[in-house]
């Protein structure tokens, strides 16, 4: 698939609670671009970050692309892997809907099959990433499709499971539209460090003795769901689809990103 027209987004973001722009454009690139300023990047050539409740992309200069996830998982979770320009105004990509959804309607309506084949990362040996205690890991295992089994576990949440094999059907199906999330005993905390600025229950669900969300749960397991689609979105710092089992425990950001550092090193000499 490939973007055949131009999207324009805008809203605040989540994090910085101001107002942020995001471009989307057709252009010659076999990868994706981030552009932000003057600067550009495809992006595996970016250093990551995944230690701010959100995933950073940083040019070499030090400066950043703040919470990149969700846009980046619509885009390849809907099969987007090259051809496109995202050009960022604000330093962070605009919060949205929390989730895929809205971002996925418009790749729909500006997008078309494409006859490019798509050049895929394979894996020949398990890779693995964790905590210091092991607590919290994930690993990726040589398969012949992109398959994630995610566990999690949060006080008022409980334990929650999701196997998923990567389609672009399955994806806006069963992913898209599942919503970030916070522990509302977090909250002040996160605003008091800079983060969650521009978070409100327009773009996420809030977890404490009760749920907060608007219209209710998109699914009774839309957390670990949710889960899956950060992981896609982070995944997409390599720079081309992967093939691989993906089993992910109490994970996040952080871990999914040094998981894609490892995996990068496949991909030297290239």
């Amino acid at each position: 698939m490939k973007i055949n027209g131009k999207i324009l987004l805008k809203g605040l973001g989540l994090h910085s609670g101001k107002e942020c722009e995001l471009l989307i454009e057709p252009c010659d690139s076999k990868e994706i671009l981030m552009r932000s300023g003057d600067n550009e990047l495809s992006l595996r050539n970016f250093s990551l970050n995944g230690t701010n409740r959100g995933s950073d992309y940083i040019f070499p200069d030090g400066s950043r692309i703040r919470t990149c996830e969700h846009v980046l998982s619509a885009l390849t979770g809907m099969g987007i892997y090259s051809g496109v320009r995202l050009t960022i105004t604000g330093g962070e990509m605009p919060a949205l809907d929390g989730c895929a959804k809205t971002l996925c309607g418009e790749i729909k309506n500006h997008s078309e099959n494409s006859n490019d084949e798509l050049k895929f990362l394979n894996i020949s040996s398990p890779v693995e990433v964790h905590s210091d205690d092991y607590k919290r890991f994930v690993s990726a295992f040589p398969c012949d499709c992109l398959r994630v089994t995610y566990i999690v576990e949060y006080d008022f949440i409980g334990a929650q499971i999701f196997d998923y094999v990567q389609s672009p059907e399955n994806y806006f199906e069963n992913i898209a539209a599942a919503r970030t999330f916070a522990m509302e005993s977090d909250i002040n905390y996160l605003r008091s460090h800079g983060m969650a600025l521009g978070g409100s229950l327009d773009n996420a669900i809030v977890v404490g003795e009760t749920i907060q969300a608007k219209g209710g749960l998109h699914w009774k397991d839309e957390f670990v769901r949710h889960k899956i689609l950060d992981l896609i979105g982070d995944l997409a710092s390599l720079g081309r689809p992967l093939n691989a089992h993906i089993v992910a425990c109490r994970a996040g950001h952080e871990l999914h990103l040094k998981l894609a550092n490892e995996l990068r090193q496949f991909l030297k000499g290239e």
